[in-house]
């Protein structure tokens, strides 16, 4: 496993060969460790020696100048979506808590298989992000995405601000964003009212063609969607209606195509309570976890893509054997990867996304 990672990092990741290795025995212990605790992953580090010694051997790796992700993630997710043959791309972005009531994290992410993988991100205090870090994000990311794809953007309310709108636009790309029930839109020669005045019923959507946004900056030509979905916040139900405004034409499949949002929060769920514990750590620098976020990511990613190659190669029923798949692409080779590691069996060394 661990030799298998080195050939795929070494192929792909501007960095020496010995720092390559540092990452490689660092992604395979994450793997086998289940765990982004110190202590824990320090248990399964190849080395010979003391279990202090190896967890002062990982801090110096997170302290390291090079576990940035322009240089550890960034060349890997290049390169896979080069071979992903999709005519779109649904680009996902979210905040999620990382140290609950200290710091965040805001990811922009792509969807794939109905889950999604980390693009860019960034780690900020806690709280709603504004449009400059929004829009930093997104510039950061627009290198690493193929020129020739479609690309629409997803985002909840807190990504639905005009002046975010009037940026995504700017670069061609669709947007699908949700909407404050407070934001008034006027649509033809109709008065301005607020979206939360449409009379929305349980089993009957509303739909708007041509419609304008906010009084204050009367951004227009956009199609907005209302329909009943509730909203529950720690068990509380907060809201019934939601809102979304896009650009995408309107069609009987437009709620459907809006649904692949959530792709990112099983993301979250798998870097928390379905796989590493990240929101557990006891990591609170912020370069620290910038560097365990790229050693997650390069995990996951990797997870993923052996995953679905599983899928492909009819090698499914190795980890699950279900007669339907049961389990995610990441789970699936996340559980192959260590069953391979008990065997001491081999792994391929892939460097594409399978549709």
């Amino acid at each position: 496993m661990e030799e298998s990672l080195q050939v795929l990092l070494s192929r792909h990741l501007p960095l020496s060969p010995a720092q390559k290795g540092r990452i490689a025995d660092a992604c395979s212990a994450v793997m086998l460790a289940g765990s982004s605790h110190m202590s824990q992953v320090a248990k399964w580090l190849g080395h010979s020696s003391q279990q202090r010694s190896r967890e002062r051997w990982l801090r110096r790796l997170l302290d390291a100048s090079f576990m940035r992700q322009e240089f550890v993630y960034t060349p890997l997710i290049q390169q896979m979506l080069k071979s992903y043959a999709v005519t779109r791309l649904h680009l996902l972005m979210d905040r999620s808590s990382l140290v609950a009531g200290e710091t965040d994290l805001l990811c922009l992410s792509v969807l794939y298989r109905k889950r999604a993988l980390p693009l860019v991100w960034d780690v900020m205090p806690t709280g709603m992000s504004d449009y400059e870090r929004q829009s930093a994000l997104i510039k950061r990311c627009i290198p690493v995405l193929p020129s020739t794809q479609q690309v629409i953007f997803h985002g909840d309310n807190e990504f639905g601000g005009i002046p975010l709108l009037r940026y995504v636009r700017h670069l061609g790309w669709d947007v699908m964003v949700g909407q404050n029930a407070k934001n008034c839109f006027h649509q033809g020669d109709y008065d301005w009212q607020p979206l939360g005045h449409l009379p929305v019923q349980r089993q009957c959507n509303i739909y708007l063609q041509d419609v304008y946004l906010t009084k204050e900056h009367n951004y227009g030509h956009l199609n907005v969607v209302a329909f009943y979905h509730p909203r529950f916040k720690n068990k509380r139900r907060q809201s019934d209606i939601r809102y979304l405004a896009t650009t995408l034409p309107i069609t009987p499949h437009l709620l459907v195509t809006g649904k692949g949002r959530w792709g990112i929060e099983c993301q979250f769920k798998d870097f928390k309570s379905a796989g590493w514990q990240v929101n557990c750590t006891a990591i609170h620098a912020a370069n620290r976890l910038e560097a365990l976020l790229n050693l997650l990511s390069v995990a996951y990613l990797w997870a993923t893509c052996l995953g679905r190659w599983l899928c492909k190669t009819g090698q499914r029923r190795l980890v699950d054997g279900h007669g339907r798949r049961g389990l995610s692409c990441f789970r699936i080779g996340w559980d192959w990867l260590v069953h391979q590691f008990r065997v001491q069996g081999l792994c391929p060394v892939l460097s594409r996304l399978y549709y």
